[in-house]
């Protein structure tokens, strides 16, 4: 199974809400119209190849009582890999980029309160790998809907 033009369609589309029904994939393949069957094998089939990484709920932290940040850190280059993993074992850790700039390490936590998430920043920043670090809390929240056309 090759990358199909189909692939590009499902990819926008599921992208988008998924009905809240009992067959939603039926659903969406009659959007596209194809069978249920062959839209559940194109999404296997991305998935196997790293295309798609998950599939998931997107929920307002603040509404359920989380809070959220967004920290920077500087790291050498050398050390970035051994960091984001370090960065990346705790659960509260949601996105974690790596960027061609000072600080070169970008994540956000999602936790339930803002001293847990003191926490995980005062143990990031034990690591020796850590130059500087910066801590941008969320205060409005600006966008939450991305789509990235295919």
């Amino acid at each position: 199974m090759e990358f199909q033009k189909i692939d590009k369609r499902i990819l926008n589309r599921i992208q988008e809400d998924l009905p809240f029904i009992a067959r939603p994939w039926e659903a969406v393949a009659q959007e596209l119209g194809i069978t249920e069957e062959s839209l559940l094998k194109r999404i296997a089939f991305l998935k196997k190849k790293g295309i798609i990484r998950r599939i998931s709920a997107v929920f307002s932290p603040r509404k359920i009582g989380l809070v959220s940040t967004l920290v920077a850190v500087k790291a050498p280059l050398n050390e970035v890999s051994g960091l984001v993993r370090k960065i990346n074992s705790y659960p509260e850790v949601t996105h974690n980029y790596k960027r061609n700039a000072e600080y070169n390490i970008w994540f956000t936590i999602v936790a339930k309160d803002t001293k847990r998430i003191a926490q995980i920043i005062n143990q990031v920043k034990k690591n020796k790998a850590v130059k500087k670090i910066s801590d941008f809390p969320a205060i409005k929240l600006f966008k939450i809907d991305v789509n990235f056309r295919i």
